[in-house]
């Protein structure tokens, strides 16, 4: 299956929490994750401190995949795409 996938960046942690807030009340039920440039390493992009770890190793290659068939991403990240 193919992912459609984003290139975002999260600065501090308060990016992240508003990033997560934002993924977490859009109103669906779509799973996201983050990964890095060749998917090797990927978490839940709805969770919190997922995130925030994800951010302290890999924050300059982080990609905000959609694992759903939709093939879509929330408008709400457009501020953190790169």
């Amino acid at each position: 299956m193919n992912h459609i996938r984003a290139h975002i960046r999260l600065m501090n942690n308060q990016e992240a929490v508003e990033f997560v807030s934002l993924l977490n009340s859009d109103g669906t039920a779509t799973k996201y994750s983050l990964e890095n440039f060749d998917g090797s390493y990927r978490v839940n992009a709805r969770s919190f401190l997922g995130v925030v770890y994800f951010c302290t190793e890999h924050n300059d290659d982080t990609y905000l995949v959609n694992d759903t068939d939709t093939q879509e991403l929330p408008n709400c990240i457009n501020k953190f795409r790169v």
